[in-house]
């Protein structure tokens, strides 16, 4: 790894931080873990907005858009970690860490299945979906990677974004129903998921249109 992406994953370390530590400091009424699991995951989805939006920018600006820049793959290296920090921080906040009460209902509760199918326990599934992707993502993200599975299978998988930009919102906005936390935080998650989808779709028009006129 050269100067150069070192310097960038400083800088990119240096501003999440700064981040979490300002959603802290807002949330300072509220237990450290639960501060933590805010901070990190609005700071992930900032981060993940931005890396989806490289490549349609590219495209809107008519610029060579390449199968994987670093810039793209440090910005989703670091959005992976933060979605990471943010489900083990997340899964101390209830339950004192009894993680299983997360996804199987309470032992003095009677259910059918003791899987959780209320809006909470759908919601950590959800979750840990996400997680388990972003693993998958991240453990891809190198180019030895692309040399062994090949460009189109990479990219198949790469496309599992896709399924992230939904699950994640709608995880935040369950949980913050749930939590009565309705307000500037609503805002900024379906503000910056609108803002995500608007440059996917304005990316993807411009590729049509791009492909159309090659032919």
């Amino acid at each position: 790894m050269n100067f150069r992406r070192w310097a960038r994953h400083l800088l990119l370390f240096t501003v999440a931080f700064t981040l979490v530590y300002a959603f802290c400091r807002l949330l300072s009424d509220k237990p450290l873990m639960q501060a933590l699991s805010i901070g990190t995951a609005y700071t992930s989805l900032l981060y993940f907005a931005v890396t989806l939006s490289i490549g349609p920018v590219n495209l809107i600006r008519s610029r060579r858009n390449p199968l994987s820049s670093l810039l793209r793959r440090d910005l989703g290296i670091w959005s992976g970690i933060l979605a990471l920090a943010h489900t083990i921080t997340g899964l101390q906040v209830h339950f004192k860490g009894r993680l299983i009460q997360y996804f199987i209902y309470p032992p003095d509760e009677s259910h059918v299945l003791p899987f959780r199918t209320d809006p909470f326990g759908l919601t950590n599934y959800i979750g840990l979906i996400s997680a388990l992707i972003m693993i998958a993502l991240l453990c891809l993200s190198n180019n030895r990677s692309i040399r062994i599975m090949g460009a189109s299978s990479w990219k198949k998988w790469q496309r599992l974004t896709y399924f992230l930009v939904l699950a994640i919102p709608i995880h935040g906005l369950v949980y913050q129903l749930l939590e009565k936390r309705i307000g500037i935080y609503t805002v900024l998650l379906l503000a910056t998921t609108l803002v995500v989808i608007a440059m996917q779709t304005s990316g993807f028009i411009q590729h049509r249109k791009l492909k159309t006129s090659r032919q």
